[in-house]
């Protein structure tokens, strides 16, 4: 819910630009998106992912949640260079730019989807994986043996 807050902003926005009044009130796909906006989607999508990477506090984080967190660690850095450049996305006339945004949301999305597959995964108990190393070190000697 948290990522729809730029499009009530973008939206706010869009009718305080209008003059007394005249014009539509309501903005088109375009003025919502056509700027750079989902960037500002993604980044509200990154906080959620953040936390279910890392910090979620139900299970223990295994090495899938935590490669897709630093993935969206290492992804985010060029949205944030982009709130130096202009913090609403608002202004962006670059359309390989705005494009770009579009690549950058479905990133974030397919992240926090599979964040949240991977988070009813229990990560292995240290019998389960005092077992298989126990057979993995056995096939090795007996290799070895040979």
């Amino acid at each position: 819910m948290a990522s729809f807050v730029p499009l009530g902003v973008s939206l706010f926005a869009q009718t305080a630009r209008t003059a007394n009044g005249t014009g539509s009130i309501w903005p088109t796909l375009d003025m919502m998106f056509g700027k750079g906006q989902m960037y500002l989607m993604a980044y509200a999508l990154f906080g959620t992912i953040f936390w279910l990477a890392f910090w979620s506090g139900d299970k223990e984080p295994h090495k899938a949640r935590r490669a897709l967190g630093t993935i969206a660690l290492l992804a985010i850095a060029p949205v944030v260079g982009g709130f130096a450049v202009d913090p609403t996305f608002s202004n962006v006339t670059n359309t390989n730019v705005v494009v770009f945004g579009y690549y950058f949301y479905a990133v974030f999305a397919v992240i926090y989807y599979l964040l949240l597959f991977y988070v009813e995964i229990d990560p292995p108990t240290p019998n389960d994986v005092f077992k298989r190393e126990t057979g993995t070190l056995i096939n090795e000697y007996k290799r070895l043996e040979k």
